[in-house]
């Protein structure tokens, strides 16, 4: 489990950093509509709410060590996948200017 909410920590980096570029070169928009009026308002306060989203995580699993329930596991599965979809459509836009 403890694999699975690092993963998730980082691919929200990750997406965090693409998006921030994609954003900058016109490439896409935020789809996510409290994450883009974050953007909008300034794109530092994006990349810090995400930064500080993925470091939340990670003391809840390094420090807190909550227990984890049936549908903590399942929400980070679902998430998981979700990340996963996005960084197939990061990997689309990324192919499709370089």
């Amino acid at each position: 489990m403890k694999f699975i909410l690092i993963l998730l920590a980082i691919l929200n980096l990750l997406d965090a950093c693409v998006t921030h570029f994609g954003i900058l070169g016109g490439h896409i928009s935020e789809a996510n509509p409290i994450m883009y009026t974050l953007y909008e308002f300034h794109p530092f306060l994006f990349l810090f709410v995400k930064a500080m989203l993925s470091i939340f995580l990670i003391v809840l699993i390094f420090i807190i060590r909550f227990p984890v329930s049936k549908i903590i596991r399942t929400l980070s599965y679902v998430a998981t996948a979700f990340y996963v979809y996005v960084f197939s459509l990061h990997g689309y836009w990324i192919i499709q200017i370089f």
